[in-house]
């Protein structure tokens, strides 16, 4: 390792550095100094001067929710992409108006005669986006189906997505990368985020690039053009370039070199259409638990009096249920994980295609339609009903990825401190990274004095360093802090240190 440092990393140890001095004199004074020259404003002033932008480049809102008092506006009201922290909102309208405890349902429907273990007609899916609609719950949907029976199915496979509407998205618009799982579209019956796994290591002979896929996709084909060269297993992918192909997105095509340094590499891409990915897996599947399908894969759409008549059944009371009819036609429900701990896993992760699902649930289940529009004006109405006011917001992507949208510090602030004063609160904390813990802080903060005692979100796109969320001070007061900075290349580590020293300005006092 070089004894000297970079000029980057340089020029981030003078700016923490820096900051950090001023945070240790304010808490040896331990002043109450009010906004603009608090210690946090300080800090974000100073380390904006480093950084080399101008004042206007950065909002902070910081609220005292132990002591029901504004502590800090600094250019609150300016709108600037949200990236991620964009997230915060579907989660948190989802837990206001769907509560804790909603659930997805996928279902399995035939539409002949079942009898001695074979359907003698199609089986049609209907699903209304389980956001984590994973291989392990696919493999409970299918031996459910298996539990119950069925053995043989006659007809074809049906697939009803109706429920969502597809996102009108253009899958590469964003960095050109559409087959990155962050780049999915949302669907009403969305397998495993259509994830599929190339495992690439040395053949045994050395002299070539052998490789495993995980799920089994018999639809997916994998031209490997992979050279084994010398070296240690280091570099941006280990050197292999990996595109997926073709209109069905069917063909993986691995090029470049692989060194033979590395034992075992994994890359991990969305891949097929989501109804083709079904009906490899529901093939795959079902076939191993010693069912026989032999027919297609095409659209379908569930009978609306059927789904009314399921709707009304499932809105029984358990025990009513018992004494009534099953719908007819209707083979299995199966029921996604609660609102919490989707809220959880979408949250500590920063699952993009959930928080999608999610949004369009809301609008479906507001509004009578699963579209974003819809989604988003649920969204509003959500948050109008609790006092927080998004109409000058700029909303278009569920997940961030889009440059042009726009909140401010005080409205993101406003939707923290609305969902702290919540029944919500705990489910909403929960589903935030704990800094230096776990989700995408696990190695943030680790070594910060806040680390444990910090629930924030982070957002990161070119030109953005963003935070929000809930700071346990040292004095043992709660805030709720909103950091927003935008300029040339804050997403590589200058931002995120400036973060790290406004907390640590916060922390103190």
């Amino acid at each position: 390792m070089s004894p000297f440092l970079s000029a980057a990393a340089l020029r981030r140890a003078l700016l923490t550095l820096s900051l950090c001095l001023s945070c240790v004199a304010y808490g040896a004074r331990g002043e109450a100094l009010q906004a603009p020259q608090t210690p946090a404003v300080k800090a974000l002033e100073r380390g904006l001067r480093s950084l080399d932008l101008p004042p206007g480049s950065a909002s902070l809102w910081v609220f005292d929710l132990t002591g029901d008092a504004l502590r800090t506006a600094y250019e609150a009201d300016v709108l600037r992409p949200p990236a991620s922290l964009v997230k915060l909102l579907p989660v948190g309208a989802g837990l206001l108006s769907l509560g804790p405890d909603f659930r997805w349902r996928t279902e399995a429907w035939g539409d002949g005669d079942f009898t001695a273990g074979a359907l003698e007609g199609n089986l049609l899916l209907w699903g209304e986006g389980d956001p984590f609609f994973n291989d392990e719950a696919l493999y409970r949907f299918v031996s459910s189906l298996r539990a119950q029976g069925l053995e043989t199915v006659q007809g074809d496979l049906l697939i009803d997505g109706s429920a969502l509407a597809p996102t009108v998205r253009d899958r590469d618009a964003f960095d050109g990368q559409g087959d990155r799982l962050y780049n999915l579209s949302a669907h009403a019956l969305l397998p495993n985020f259509t994830a599929a796994t190339v495992q690439l290591y040395p053949d045994p002979a050395g002299t070539g690039v052998g490789l495993s896929l995980s799920p089994t996709l018999p639809a997916l084909r994998v031209d490997n053009r992979l050279k084994l060269i010398d070296g240690p297993c280091v570099g941006y992918q280990r050197g292999v370039a990996i595109n997926v192909l073709g209109a069905e997105r069917d063909l993986v095509r691995l090029e470049g070199t692989f060194p033979k340094g590395c034992a075992r590499y994994g890359l991990t891409r969305s891949v097929l259409t989501p109804e083709t990915y079904l009906a490899d897996r529901f093939r795959h599947l079902f076939e191993s638990l010693g069912g026989r399908w032999a027919g297609q894969v095409r659209p379908g759409r569930l009978d609306l009096a059927q789904r009314q008549a399921a709707d009304v059944f499932d809105a029984l009371p358990r025990k009513a249920q018992a004494s009534t009819p099953a719908p007819p036609g209707r083979l299995l429900r199966q029921s996604s994980p609660p609102l919490d701990e989707v809220a959880w896993r979408l949250g500590k992760n920063s699952n993009n295609v959930m928080t999608t699902q999610l949004l369009l649930t809301l609008g479906r289940e507001r509004g009578g339609e699963g579209s974003e529009a819809a989604g988003w004006q649920a969204l509003r109405g959500v948050f109008a009903e609790a006092g927080v006011a998004l109409s000058s917001a700029r909303l278009s992507h569920p997940a961030g990825l889009a440059r042009d949208d726009g909140l401010s510090a005080a409205q993101l602030g406003a939707v923290l401190k609305t969902l702290w004063h919540s029944p919500r609160m705990p489910e909403f904390l929960h589903a935030l990274p704990i800094a230096g813990v776990d989700g995408t802080l696990a190695r943030r903060f680790e070594s910060a004095p806040f680390a444990g005692a910090a629930h924030l979100k982070t957002g990161t796109l070119a030109g953005v360093s963003n935070l929000a969320g809930y700071l346990l001070t040292r004095s043992g007061r709660r805030l709720a802090v909103v950091l927003l900075v935008q300029g040339e290349d804050v997403e590589h580590g200058l931002g995120p240190s400036l973060q790290e020293v406004v907390l640590n300005a916060l922390w103190a006092d």
